[in-house]
């Protein structure tokens, strides 16, 4: 059973990437993340990323976040981060405008057969020079089932994410993820994911699509 699960999810990610990327903007998302366990009840981690955009051929997009996890028990997690972002404006320059986010996070985690199964409520205070600070709120659920394929062990998973603006008063964004994870060594996993994402345009209804093809890697040390 499981892996047929796991050759599923695998010829899944090929067929919605190779369906995706024939319509709206393709973009890559490169993330890295280095942590450290403390103690059994903190980590700390820094995670750098690069996104390019425009059928992935020009970097747009990058940021870096610092912070700490604690494990309340087995089934909570609490985050609290500080990410930095810098953009490229609409001539293609890198903007001045530093962003600055402060991020709370809540993860409630459990276990339903052999998913692995998470609700992370994300509430983000952003800084941007030169304009309002706002209050963003970010629900992603995610569940992950372990899967092998003769000795190849790895954890396809799917999510949901979404934005919420307290600004505007809406929803301006939505995450549907699909990918896999590899434990390569004990301090070395690797990801592949696919993600279809659809933003609001302004506060109007409109909605545009795009489409992304993402890796991550992991550094435990």
């Amino acid at each position: 059973m499981k892996s047929k699960i796991a050759v599923l999810t695998v010829v899944t990610i090929i067929a919605f990437a190779c369906a995706a990327f024939a319509a709206g903007d393709n973009k890559y998302y490169s993330e890295f993340a280095f942590k450290h366990k403390v103690n059994d009840k903190f980590d700390v981690f820094f995670t750098p990323e690069v996104r390019l955009k425009n059928d992935m051929g020009n970097p747009y997009y990058y940021q870096w976040r610092v912070g700490s996890t604690f494990h309340a028990d087995k089934h909570l997690d609490l985050v609290l981060a500080y990410r930095y972002i810098q953009t490229k404006d609409n001539n293609n320059q890198w903007d001045t405008a530093d962003t600055q986010y402060v991020e709370m996070i809540i993860i409630p985690k459990t276990k339903f057969g052999n998913f692995n199964l998470s609700d992370a409520n994300k509430v983000e205070r952003r800084f941007v020079k030169n304009d309002r600070s706002r209050w963003v709120y970010r629900n992603q659920v995610t569940a992950e089932y372990p899967a092998k394929i003769g000795n190849f062990v790895f954890a396809p998973y799917i999510s949901e994410e979404a934005y919420y603006d307290f600004e505007i008063g809406k929803f301006y964004q939505n995450w549907v993820t699909l990918g896999a994870n590899k434990k390569i060594s004990k301090n070395l996993s690797v990801g592949l994911y696919y993600r279809d994402e659809t933003s609001r345009k302004g506060k109007t209804s409109h909605w545009i699509t795009n489409h992304i093809l993402g890796t991550n890697v992991t550094v435990s040390f």
